[in-house]
């Protein structure tokens, strides 16, 4: 598997890999409640690729799993009690981290989220931080056992799912 930066060429792959994960999953009980073209739109999808924010796993040259990481967050994340505050530069957010619908529970996410903590280290971030809605327990899981620490629960609006409960994560960056 290869982790990389994805190219705009890229971008009907991972739209393909997105609708395809929100039309299989969408019934089971730990879907987030994304919807095709409204969340991740493709002016997300786009805008995430020119910024260079978009990673990508890739296996025989297609992609498995792909997630958005920049230093931008809801204004939420401020009245969280981090352990690492936010100064704007020092703190990495993971936005719609996806593994495609046929990869789930082979490793290519937690081969992502490692990937996206060497990204982190190497450029000197002090702490990653993400939100999981409160049905999902699956991501919950899935981001303790990569040794992200729950933070608290805070009320956030999303245009995609309204008001809802969301479980903060943070992963502090030993250097």
């Amino acid at each position: 598997m290869e982790f990389g930066l994805a190219d705009i060429e890229d971008f009907n792959e991972i739209q393909k890999l997105y609708w395809n994960l929100i039309n299989k999953s969408s019934n089971e009980p730990s879907f987030p409640g994304w919807k095709c073209g409204e969340h991740p739109s493709d002016d997300f999808i786009m805008a995430s690729i020119v910024q260079k924010e978009m990673y990508v796993i890739r296996d025989e040259g297609q992609i498995k799993a792909c997630a958005v990481c920049n230093c931008i967050s809801n204004d939420e994340y401020e009245k969280v009690k981090w352990q690492v505050t936010d100064r704007g530069s020092n703190v990495l957010v993971i936005h719609a981290l996806a593994v495609g619908y046929e990869y789930r529970g082979c490793g290519t996410g937690s081969r992502l989220l490692k990937d996206i903590l060497a990204v982190a280290r190497n450029n000197k971030y002090e702490a990653i931080h993400l939100d999981v809605i409160d049905n999902n327990e699956a991501a919950k899981r899935f981001y303790k056992k990569a040794g992200f620490k729950y933070i608290c629960t805070q009320n956030i609006f999303y245009e995609v799912v309204g008001n809802r409960n969301f479980e903060m994560y943070e992963y502090v960056i030993i250097v």
